[in-house]
């Protein structure tokens, strides 16, 4: 049985009207909390009870989305606390009818086992087997079919009364059916509405996806860095085809990652403070090497890419045939692809200098340029690792990962690419 409801065996109106209520009052009184903090905010915007220049700088603050959100948030609150209002009401009016419906039961349920036992009674009535037998009188067999319809009699009328018993019971029983499904209904009509509410209206913590672009838009320019510098150390260990590609994957990072550098206007603002100022930072140094590394990190693409429409234009004007667009694009990205496996095998003049004393100077290079790309892809890998874990960020670790980054932009990476350079520029000046 259940509690509350022992006739019908089930609950058709679950819930607590006294929970309901103090949710809804809950909810009534936060929002009124912030429609009085919605009020005092616009007082303070408006500069009526409160001056001078921390009021001044308050109120810039203010002039954010705080004011709009409380105003929202008040109005959510409200709206999902009258939606609970209603339910309250509805949740009482579907309770009293299960009591209702389960007191009718009650009743019917007496009445079938009332039937029930006459049934009982009526079918152990003796008189029954009198069916079938044989008498010596008239006499005699005349007041045996008397006994016999009356107890036959009894027995049909006692079946009967169970069979409108029990028709009365099931009865009761599929009103209370239908009281569940009615109180189901509203309940998720209710439901939706409130959630509407906080959806529509209150200003939402976003989800793990929202978060992760979220963080992605606010540290776009490490996370391109990073890829830019992970691409050119495995561009370097790897050979053949899949080396040349991710030297075209980190050119093209780099690319990406100056555009995002040079969208910050802080970025802008410190470089030009530095110039026009004077002011040499940290900030400053730190945007300068940036914009360096990722200019230079562009060369080898930028160098593939040229020499890829130069020798396509070459081809173009020496065809005996016009060219369509697709066959001048594919004989430029072919031509492209050509230029990038030359770049990527071509070597670096600052270390052949510096490993030509060594007994296997070839070996000594790649190690050397290896430890170098390395290095820039730890403090690449820092960068966008201290903006995911706070307990990284370290100032004397930031500072050196920029002096890192300087020296390798201004000798190692600015000669090789310095070099790739000169050779791009003779290519396209065709130059001998």
């Amino acid at each position: 049985m259940t509690r509350g409801y022992p006739h019908l065996g089930f609950d058709p109106a679950p819930g607590t009207v006294a929970t309901v209520n103090a949710l809804r009052a809950r909810l009534t009184s936060s929002a009124e909390k912030l429609d009085q903090a919605y009020r005092l905010v616009e007082r303070l915007r408006a500069g009526s009870s409160w001056e001078g220049d921390a009021a001044v700088a308050f109120r810039e603050e203010l002039d954010g989305a705080l004011p709009d959100n409380l105003r929202k948030a008040h109005t959510s609150l409200l709206k999902a606390a009258t939606a609970l209002g209603g339910w309250e009401t509805d949740l009482g009016g579907y309770q009293d009818r299960a009591r209702t419906l389960d007191g009718e039961a009650g009743t019917a349920g007496e009445k079938l086992n009332a039937a029930k036992e006459r049934e009982k009674t009526a079918r152990a009535d003796p008189d029954l087997k009198l069916a079938g037998q044989t008498f010596a009188t008239d006499a005699e067999l005349q007041n045996a079919q008397s006994r016999l319809d009356r107890a036959t009699r009894s027995l049909n009328e006692a079946t009967t009364a169970v069979t409108g018993a029990q028709g009365d019971l099931d009865a009761v029983i599929r009103r209370a059916r239908d009281l569940e499904e009615e109180h189901s209904t509203t309940a998720r009509a209710k439901a939706r509405t409130v959630r509407d509410a906080t959806d529509k209206l209150a200003p939402e913590e976003p989800g793990w996806f929202g978060k992760a672009m979220d963080w992605l838009g606010d540290n776009l320019t490490d996370v391109l860095g990073t890829i830019a510098a992970v691409a050119g150390l495995l561009a370097l260990l790897l050979t053949g085809p899949i080396g040349v590609a991710l030297l075209l994957v980190a050119a093209a990072a780099s690319a990406a990652t100056l555009v995002s550098r040079l969208s910050d206007p802080k970025v802008r603002a410190s470089l030009k403070d530095g110039f026009t100022k004077g002011e040499f930072d940290a900030d400053f140094w730190s945007n300068a090497v940036g914009v360096a590394g990722d200019t230079l990190g562009m060369v080898p693409g930028v160098g593939a890419v040229a020499r890829g429409v130069n020798g396509a234009m070459r081809s173009a004007g020496a065809a005996t045939e016009a060219l369509t667009l697709t066959e001048r694009l594919a004989s430029a990205g072919g031509k492209t692809w050509v230029a990038a496996e030359r770049i990527a095998g071509a070597e670096n003049p600052l270390t052949t200098w510096l490993v030509k004393g060594a007994a296997d100077p070839a070996r000594a290079g790649r190690i050397l340029d290896v430890a170098v790309a390395g290095a820039g892809t730890a403090t690449a890998v820092y960068g966008t690792g201290k903006n995911i874990f706070d307990e990284i960020k370290n100032s004397g670790v930031e500072n050196t990962a920029t002096a890192m980054d300087a020296i390798r932009a201004g000798t190692i990476d600015g000669a090789a690419h310095g070099s790739t350079a000169l050779k791009t520029l003779k290519v396209l000046l065709n130059a001998h």
